[in-house]
């Protein structure tokens, strides 16, 4: 899952409300390593989720985008390749 927790308390909120287990690995690009351009830096991780399908890496992929420390807006997205549904 690529989650865009630039603030301490949001990535255990998100955990949490998403349902993601310890088992789901967390931003494995790296996740919001640096500044927070309100939501384009989150939007960065539905492109590294969508990338890792594409390569093969996994077939199915979850991504956030947030723009606000209180999680205000978020867009939530889940993404699967055609394997999938094989």
């Amino acid at each position: 899952a690529e989650l865009h927790a630039p603030f301490t308390s949001q990535e255990v909120v998100l955990r949490k409300a998403l349902g993601l287990g310890d088992d789901t690995r967390i931003n494995p690009s790296g996740g919001a390593l640096a500044a927070n351009p309100i939501m384009a830096a989150g939007l960065i991780r539905l492109g590294e989720a969508a990338a890792r399908i594409h390569r093969g890496e996994s077939d199915r992929a979850l991504a956030h985008a947030t723009s606000g420390p209180c999680l205000q807006q978020n867009l939530v997205a889940v993404l699967e390749g055609e394997s999938a549904h094989a």
